[in-house]
């Protein structure tokens, strides 16, 4: 099982979308998948509610509520289950048990709006994740539709510390599709917002098919 962490400095960047979506892309896709989260404010947990409002059986994603200090444990029950991916949602800013849970992930996505402001406030959260010495990569979200001088501006930036996915702009289906418990990919699957949650999970789907090798070669030699 791999997990995928997302991590960030400040509300309001999209993370708790980019999660649910990635999720059912991955769903989608074939894997088994899991969601957990600890983010307090449990907008996740309020999403994938409406989502399985009388489903029966397992539900794909599904959902595990370890506390932070249950989350070594919890992972081992999640991979002897068959798990084939687990995205983890966090609270922003500096909690004291991220470092801890970021060396616990294959992967920390770190979304971020591309303003002065939040990129001003990323140092913070680059300093936990490369003391975790876990890879990284950014999301740049909320970027205006069209040609954004913003999203321009910010790749460069963020280049300089590390890599950079596909960008989740601004698209009334994220939150049309949240209100009913779905993704956009489902309710719109032609959509823009569909076409740009697929180039973010192509682009981590990659990454932990990359370093899938690099461990299975590490472990031969």
């Amino acid at each position: 099982m791999r997990v995928v962490m997302v991590a960030k400095q400040k509300g309001g960047a999209g993370a708790t979308t980019l999660v649910r979506e990635l999720g059912v892309a991955a769903a989608a896709a074939g894997k088994c998948v899991v969601f957990v989260d600890l983010d307090p404010q449990g907008t996740l947990r309020g999403w994938w509610n409406r989502r399985t409002e009388g489903v029966q059986g397992d539900p794909n994603p599904g959902l595990a509520t370890p506390t932070p200090d249950q989350m070594p444990a919890a992972l081992d029950q999640l991979r002897a289950s068959g798990m084939d991916l687990c995205i983890v949602d966090t609270p922003p800013s500096v909690h004291p048990f991220l470092g801890a849970v970021m060396r616990l992930a294959d992967l920390i996505l770190l979304p971020t709006r591309p303003t002065t402001d939040d990129l001003d406030a990323l140092p913070a959260i680059l300093d936990l994740v490369e003391e975790a010495g876990r890879p990284f990569a950014f999301v740049v979200t909320q970027v205006p539709p069209g040609r954004s001088r913003l999203l321009d501006d910010a790749v460069p930036v963020l280049a300089q510390r590390g890599r950079v996915a596909p960008p989740l702009r601004i698209r009334i289906d994220f939150p049309v599709a949240a209100a009913t418990g779905s993704a956009a990919t489902e309710i719109a699957p032609k959509s823009k917002a569909a076409a740009e949650v697929e180039a973010v999970w192509h682009f981590v789907s990659a990454d932990l098919a990359k370093l899938a090798r690099k461990r299975a070669r590490a472990m031969v030699s």
